[in-house]
């Protein structure tokens, strides 16, 4: 800012008001900006949700009989969630359907199955897991649907960006079901 004297004294009171004016306007504009810069991070950091999905190849669960006869099968097939922020980490909320159909001729009345969820931070590194057990009634040989609701609570500061971590869900399944589901899939 610059000073310098005004060798107009005595003048009438109104000289240089409307430039003192704007000055002070702009001056007032220039702190307002940077007040605003100075906003915390959390007011301006808008961060995502993580990502939940299906494992592909632990999406869908074959039941057989002691004889290695399919009973049914069940299909890991729609996830809905939302998450939430807090001072300590994000809580995500899932509703997951399992749909179960027996096999033709078949009427095992419920298929039984165990799920897992997983929570993977950006690394793709393990942070928790847990196996839930459950199971799909199907009466009378028709298709049906349990809705689980799932809670997953991820520590991490608010400042972190949640959308890089997954909260990944699958059937928990021998390995020669794991390759047929990958068979399957690749076709």
């Amino acid at each position: 800012m610059t000073i310098r004297s005004d060798d107009n004294i005595g003048t009438p009171a109104g000289k240089g008001a409307p430039a003192r004016g704007l000055r002070i306007l702009a001056a007032g504009g220039a702190l307002a900006l940077l007040l605003a810069g100075c906003a915390s991070e959390s007011e301006s950091f808008r961060p995502g949700c993580p990502n939940v999905g299906v494992l592909r190849d632990a999406g869908t669960f074959r039941l057989l009989d002691a004889q290695g006869q399919l009973q049914g099968v069940a299909v890991l097939s729609d996830i809905q969630a939302i998450c939430e922020y807090s001072d300590t980490g994000v809580t995500v909320r899932a509703t997951l359907a399992i749909r179960g159909t027996p096999a033709e001729g078949a009427d095992p009345g419920r298929i039984p199955v165990e799920y897992f969820v997983a929570v993977t931070d950006p690394n793709r590194n393990i942070l928790a897991r847990q196996t839930f057990a459950t199971g799909i009634d199907v009466p009378g040989g028709q298709t049906g649907f349990a809705l689980e609701d799932l809670v997953q609570f991820i520590p991490a500061p608010r400042t972190i960006d949640a959308r890089w971590y997954e909260v990944l869900i699958g059937f928990q399944l021998p390995p020669e079901q794991v390759e047929t589901n990958r068979i399957m899939n690749e076709r």
